[in-house]
Order: structure tokens, then sequence, then C-alpha cells
């Protein structure tokens, strides 16, 4: 499919998915859409197009979308749109909803005490969910409208006090086994993002092969002892992709190095503070 074939289909979903199912309040909204149609068709292999021209392709489509006036779009929805759309927006309910249950697991069962002062850390913990939850890599505006929406939802007493079902305490208890590895990932973020070549780089460079390549050679170190399985090293390695490339500038000239890194340094040193609660991690992984 070439660019203005594609430019049009995801005008066309665009459209569809604004008449079925949510009018945007803001540009960024709409942008957010047009990320997660586009990693819905990825995610079921219907779309096949470089991760540097997503960006591009996408900016470019709400450039021409208007919201009321759309020229050369039908108003009558086909059905294979309709199917696409209705498909995205499952999908991103259930991932909302899965992200949102996790959360409160993760304060019920780790962090009563806290529940009260998690504004700073919200959303570094929501990041530090999502890959448990989603195998693909969101971009940043998804990542960012996702956040957004689970912290509206996030209530401290529902979380408290709700039932939560066993699927969202497993995932939670792995979040919980990997917050232990905080000096790991800070290492891991810290040689990244000092590499200007890489901040220089468009949204999407840091992928998951260049941060394993970065853990491996932390954990090659004898003079370093982490004491990580491979599991948690794989799910570590999708967290930390995901965080750097959010953190990401889309526009990388206006962003230095050392500015990210500050940001990044700051959020970690507040999520840092939230984990000295003792968390009772041998306790939850004991066999009962």
């Amino acid at each position: 499919m070439n660019e203005i074939a594609t430019v049009e289909s995801l005008l066309n979903s665009l459209n569809a998915y604004t008449k079925r199912f949510e009018i945007p309040q803001s540009r960024e909204n709409l942008l957010a859409i047009a990320s997660s149609i586009l990693t819905f068709q990825q995610k079921q292999g219907n779309l096949a197009i470089a991760p540097q021209e997503i960006e591009t392709l996408i900016h470019n489509t709400v450039d021409q979308f208007n919201g009321e006036l759309l020229p050369d779009i039908p108003d009558i929805i086909d059905a294979n749109t309709e199917t696409l759309v209705t498909g995205v927006h499952q999908w991103v309910q259930t991932l909302e909803s899965q992200v949102l249950n996790t959360l409160n697991a993760y304060v019920q069962n780790f962090l009563p005490d806290q529940a009260l002062n998690l504004s700073d850390t919200l959303p570094d913990t929501i990041l530090s969910i999502i890959p448990l939850v989603e195998n693909a890599q969101l971009r940043k505006v998804e990542a960012e409208s996702l956040i957004q929406r689970v912290t509206s939802k996030f209530n401290v007493q529902n979380a408290l006090s709700q039932v939560i079902g066993n699927d969202a305490i497993s995932i939670a208890q792995q979040l919980a086994k990997l917050m232990q590895f905080g000096s790991l990932e800070e290492q891991i973020k810290n040689t990244l993002l000092n590499n200007q070549s890489l901040i220089d780089q468009p949204l999407e460079t840091i992928t998951e092969s260049l941060v394993n390549k970065e853990l491996s050679k932390i954990l090659a170190n004898d003079a370093l002892q982490f004491d990580i399985d491979l599991d948690s090293q794989q799910m570590m390695v999708k967290q930390l992709t995901l965080k750097l490339n959010v953190m990401q500038s889309s526009s990388p000239s206006t962003k230095s190095a050392a500015a990210i890194a500050q940001q990044m340094d700051a959020e970690v040193a507040a999520l840092n503070s939230a984990r000295q609660v003792n968390l009772k991690i041998d306790d939850i992984f004991k066999p009962r």
C-alpha cells in the first residue's frame, strides 16, 4: 500500500472511529486514536510500514482530518472499516481495563500504606504495567493517552477495597518482582540516554534489541551481582524500551540528552522512594 492509499485508509478509519466511539477533544487525542489504529493493524499483521515512517504518516493524516468536513470520505462506513474500528475500540478498552485492574491489584497487595501518596509515581508505574499486559510496543502518544485515562479512573478507595481477580494479582506480583531491580534499570537507562547519537534520532530508535544488548553487557560484568531470571530480564527490556521511547521528544532538537536524563532521574528517584515500603516479596513467592 503506497503512502497516499495508507493516508486515505487511515482517514477513513479515523472518520469511522470518531463517528462510532469517540469525539476527539484535542489534537493529541486524535493522534492517539490514529496511532492505536495503526498499532492494532500491525498486531493483526495487516500493515507493514517502517517505524521511522509511522510518526510522519500519523501527523500528516491528522493534519488532513477536520472532524466534520472530510473531503472525498463517504458518510457510509464500509464493512471492513467498521470491523477494523470496532476491533480497535475493543482492544483499547480491554487494555485500559487490564492496566487499571493490575494497578489496583499492585496497590492493594503491595502498597496499601502508600496508596494516598502515589500521584507522583503513577505514570511510571502504569508504564511498567503496560508491557506486562500487552505485547505490542505502544508509541508515545498511545502510551501517554493510556496513562491519562487510567490515572483519571484510578481511585484509592476502590483499589484497596475491590475484589481483585487472580490474573491481575499474578501480574501485580510480577510487577513487584521487577521493581526490585530499579538500580539495574537505571544503569541501562543512563547508558542509553548518554548516547547522543540515539537521542538525536526519531522515536522508536531505541529498540528492544538495543536495550537487551546493554542489559547483557551489565549482567556479564562479574563485579555486579544481579540475581534476575531470564523471564524478568525479557520483561524489563520491554518495560525500559517503552519508557525510553515515551521519554523521547517528538522534536529531538528541543530537548537535550542531559534534560531527558535529568527528567528520567527525577522520576526514578520518586519511584525508588515509593519502593522503600516493605513489599514482602519473599513471602509472596514462597510455595503455599
